[in-house]
């Protein structure tokens, strides 16, 4: 069972809400956020000592990726496969470098997602 801290949830709802840029949001609007923050952390944590498995799926901000793992000529990659031809980019395992393919949130969340699995 998932354990959220309902306090903290609310408390960090109401920051949101006293902050300059969403101040014309409703409330219920802050709360959704503050909602989506603990899952994605809840997420974000269940992560750390996860044994990779090739082609697994990942969830960062509604975006369900596939994770793909390439090795050859000393390379070590994953690759952050989405619904595009091109994909999201990589992630260098060797080094820890990102290559991502345009700059957004949930690219970076997943790259390091993919950097705290254990392989």
């Amino acid at each position: 069972m998932k354990k959220y801290n309902l306090s903290k949830i609310m408390k960090k709802a109401w920051e949101i809400k006293k902050s300059y840029s969403c101040r014309s949001l409703s409330f219920g609007e802050c709360l959704k956020k503050a909602w989506a923050e603990a899952k994605e952390e809840l997420q974000s944590a269940m992560f750390f000592g996860i044994k990779f498995v090739n082609h697994m799926e990942v969830v960062a901000d509604g975006y369900t990726r596939e994770l793909v793992r390439w090795t050859k000529g000393g390379y070590d990659r994953v690759y952050i496969n989405g619904g595009s031809r091109k994909g999201d980019g990589f992630v260098d395992i060797k080094s820890g470098r990102t290559f991502l393919n345009g700059n957004l949130t949930y690219q970076k969340k997943i790259a390091d997602m993919i950097l705290s699995i254990e392989f």
